[in-house]
């Protein structure tokens, strides 16, 4: 925990084993006897972070839903994630400018089997081609998705001062929050009959 905190406020090259050891009240030779170095100790609070998430993902763009199904159930997913672990945006962000493929490839490693992206960038062109959802880019509908859940949580700090609410009812706007991205998800994406 005391790692996690530290990892989250400096990132990865900020963090030293004495800030960890400061945070836990414990001496810096206690945690080397337990850990070796900063690497496994960061190692264990990414799995922390991922470990249940990522098979949920993988499970999400791996099934039989349609496109926006799929995307509304990892709305739901992330959001809950989130709620869960709400610093976790920084920790990413921190890590995702500090080495990239590093982050990507321990995400990946995650994974209990093949990496769904593609597959799921593949659906949405099908599902376009034969007319059941708008046509566009959908690496906009992937971005766009991943604005509205990360977002909220990144700026959690300014939103909740702009909209002149508390943390706990800011809390609140964002566990309501999931269905009006769904219904946005799929009123932008799905085509009607009317249409």
């Amino acid at each position: 925990e005391a790692a996690r905190k530290v990892f989250i406020r400096d990132g990865y090259n900020g963090a030293r084993m004495q800030d960890i050891a400061d945070e836990a009240g414990i001496n810096k030779a206690l945690l080397h006897y337990y850990y070796k170095n900063k690497e496994s100790l960061f190692n264990l609070v990414f799995d922390d972070a991922f470990a249940s998430f990522v098979p949920k993902v993988h499970a999400i763009f791996s099934g039989d839903a349609s496109a926006v199904e799929k995307l509304c159930n990892y709305v739901a997913a992330h959001v809950e994630l989130l709620l869960q672990k709400p610093d976790l945006p920084i920790f990413v962000v921190h890590e995702i400018h500090r080495d990239p493929d590093r982050f990507f490839a321990s995400f990946l490693s995650k994974m209990p089997g093949p990496p769904p992206f593609a597959s799921f960038m593949s659906q949405l062109m099908t599902e376009m081609e034969e007319g059941k959802i708008r046509k566009m880019d959908p690496r906009f509908i992937w971005m766009n998705v991943m604005s509205m859940t990360v977002f909220p949580f990144v700026a959690a700090p300014l939103m909740s001062r702009m909209l002149l609410t508390d943390e706990d009812t800011y809390i609140t706007m964002l566990k309501e929050r999931v269905q009006s991205i769904q219904q946005f998800i799929k009123s932008s994406l799905l085509i009607h009959e009317s249409n």
